[in-house]
């Protein structure tokens, strides 16, 4: 492995992640330019829609579904292997069929809106075949996006719709029965439900797809184009560069960023990971080391305000309140997942005697803050926090952040071949934008379907009702249980479809027990977050590990050490509610400094490290001290801080007396 020395002095930039993905097609010609038209198109609509309102709920819903849909269908072949030319031909004649059969179905919702509206009860043989096909299609789509288990997932649960009915009471505890089964639906009614209402298709999260979620991807997208995240990561590594483990750090800050706007830890993995984890490699980090770094970075990004990522969004319609609200509750939890994450890096840092980066890799603050850089990147960033701090909604003010990022990019120089320049860097950027939606649409569209069928059949109430039997009057337990059941509903899962079906199934089981709803939501959004790290089905380890050549178990044990505190955050928050902003002034800053103290004491303990390595029983002696300081018992918390501060002043002389005899040791002799 080359010494840091040998490293090139010439700073990589952030690249989007390989164009040759297993799957992908990769048109050519008057293709390629019609097929960016068409996604430059679907952009366009939302751009629109954002400024002018959107359309009537089905419609909007439809219009981005469709759009989604046919891009797909565009770009993934229905098989990732290698294929030959016949079979190459084949696909695409289906892939025509698709598109085809897909315009209709959703153009013939945009067409009958009114009559849909008028008519709910009612349906046609016609409808009920274009449902059924238009439900077909999703899953598929959905298979070819983001793999094959969440739309078996969605299956399944349409099996269990159709055949509820012949489940049997099962013994639970005692005399208890679990009432799994339902008295079934016809096929007819489920078609209905899913095509011909504002459930199921075009359910509520669809509306939020097509809305919020839509818009804010595109705006990253524009950040992206305009050169906006290579500022931001210049920043991050010049901020952190100069410490040990450095780039380690700067992978944590830039993470953050993009995974907030991305929604996706896996695409961000993808995306940063490119640049973060080759870096730290040639620095000697460990390619496990890199790779843990990077998918607990990326992860942490959806739990970021102001954007936290599309799972945000969501909770503030589930709960119905705001998100500005959503995001000042998501702070604090925010602010702990990252100082702990951060001492982490550190900590490991000094053990494994990590440098920092070379000072050519670290561009002088003068280069990146200079107006031109930095303009783009933070008046519109603060023109979209400001506008939705002051009532506007979400995409009134994504639009105005992008208008003004827009005139700021292509203006900021009076060259007309530099401006033309910038005019189709910003439409390249807008193709990128509508073909990454592909990824997310049939995703939420699945977690729709499975939302609606969960209300419909109500085993939603069936396992809150177990949470709250096998738990009785243990608050502890049922948050063991409520956590485990999270971590399992996400596994393979993105995160935004992990939290709705946990926000649906456990979060009732935690308010009716009489937890706060905000607190509740946010406990089961870590979860479904933290499900992407757990193994073992862990993709954004997977992705991370795969970049990085190293051994995925590995890579997971040590994502797994550095985000330990986000494992205990949600019990810490949902027990404490101060840590979502609720309660008085000096509570909430009380219990911030001791959270604060106890999250880096964790750190120390996890990593094994504070000034100097630390033995077993002292980690677990800190380790404990940490717990005993996220309680909300002064006693508690001051016993927690003294053992600490023991420890911190023990190793302090400790390193002092030693230091000073080296330098004794050091000195001539008289």
């Amino acid at each position: 492995m080359p010494s840091i020395e040998n490293l090139s002095s010439t700073p990589q930039k952030i690249q989007p992640p390989p164009k040759n993905i297993p799957g992908q097609r990769t048109p050519d010609g008057i293709w390629k330019i019609l097929l960016s038209i068409f996604a430059v198109a679907f952009v366009a609509f939302h751009i629109y829609t954002s400024f002018a309102g959107p359309f009537p709920n089905l419609k909007q819903r439809a219009i981005h579904v469709g759009f989604a849909m046919i891009l797909a269908f565009c770009l993934m072949r229905p098989t990732k292997k290698k294929i030959n030319d016949t079979w190459k031909s084949l696909f695409l004649g289906v892939d025509v069929l698709f598109i085809l059969i897909t315009i209709i179905a959703c153009g013939y919702i945009f067409v009958n809106y009114n009559w849909i509206m008028d008519h709910a009860a009612e349906s046609t043989n016609l409808q009920l075949l274009l449902g059924t096909v238009l439900i077909l299609l999703t899953l598929e789509t959905g298979r070819r996006t983001i793999g094959i288990v969440f739309p078996v997932f969605t299956l399944c649960f349409f099996l269990y719709a159709l055949y509820g009915q012949y489940i049997p009471d099962i013994p639970l505890v005692g005399d208890y029965l679990s009432y799994w089964g339902h008295r079934g639906f016809s096929m007819k009614h489920i078609i209905q439900v899913m095509y011909l209402s504002d459930k199921g298709l075009w359910g509520f999260v669809t509306g939020v797809s097509s809305t919020i979620v839509a818009i804010f991807i595109i705006f990253g997208g524009f950040l992206l184009a305009t050169g906006a995240g290579d500022t931001f990561m210049d920043f991050a590594t010049r901020f952190t560069g100069r410490f040990q483990g450095g780039a380690a750090k700067a992978s944590l800050i830039a993470s953050a960023f993009f995974g907030m706007l991305s929604g996706s830890a896996v695409a961000n993995t993808a995306t940063t990971g490119n640049f973060t984890i080759p870096l730290m490699k040639r620095l000697n980090y460990g390619k496990e080391f890199a790779a843990g770094v990077e998918a607990t970075a990326s992860a942490g990004g959806q739990i970021t305000p102001p954007i936290m990522g599309s799972a945000a969004f969501l909770m503030a319609e589930l709960l119905e309140m705001t998100y500005v609200k959503v995001a000042i509750c998501a702070i604090i939890p925010a602010y702990l997942f990252f100082v702990a994450v951060f001492f982490s890096i550190h900590f490991e840092s000094c053990r494994r005697r990590l440098k920092p980066l070379p000072e050519g890799h670290m561009k002088p603050f003068a280069k990146i803050l200079k107006p031109s850089r930095s303009i783009p990147l933070l008046l519109p960033v603060t023109l979209l926090i400001g506008m939705m701090f002051n009532g506007f909604t979400p995409e009134t003010s994504v639009f105005w952040a992008i208008v003004t990022l827009s005139i700021l990019y292509v203006f900021s120089s009076g060259k007309i071949s530099e401006i033309k320049q910038r005019v189709f860097k910003l439409i390249t950027g807008m193709s990128v934008s509508g073909k990454s939606l592909i990824k997310v649409v049939p995703l939420l569209v699945c977690a729709n379907i499975i939302v609606s069928l969960i209300t419909l059949t109500g085993i939603g109430v069936n396992l809150s009702e177990v949470i709250f039997s096998l738990s009785g009057t243990h608050t502890y337990f049922a948050l063991v249980l409520a956590a485990l059941v999270a971590l399992m509903m996400g596994m393979g899962v993105p995160t935004p479809a992990a939290y709705l079906l946990s926000a649906t199934v456990v979060a009732p089981s935690l308010v009716h027990m009489g937890f706060e709803p905000i607190a509740a939501h946010m406990f089961v959004l870590y979860f479904a977050i933290l499900s992407v790290l757990t193994p073992p089905v862990c993709p954004g380890v997977y992705v991370a590990a795969g970049i990085a050549g190293g051994d995925w178990l590995k890579t997971a044990w040590v994502a797994i050490r550095l985000a330990i505190v986000t494992y205990l955050l949600p019990f810490m928050f949902i027990l404490n509610t101060s840590l979502l902003m609720l309660g008085s002034t000096s509570m909430i800053l009380w219990s911030v400094a001791a959270a604060t103290i106890g999250v880096c004491i964790l750190a120390a303990g996890t990593m094994g490290y504070l000034l100097n390595d630390l033995g077993t029983i002292t980690r677990f002696v800190l380790i404990a001290a940490a717990l005993l300081c996220f309680t909300n018992n002064l006693i508690y918390i001051c016993i927690g801080l003294t053992i600490g501060g023991c420890i911190f002043a023990y190793q302090w002389i400790n390193r002092k007396n030693s230091n000073n005899g080296e330098k004794l040791s050091l000195s001539p002799k008289v």
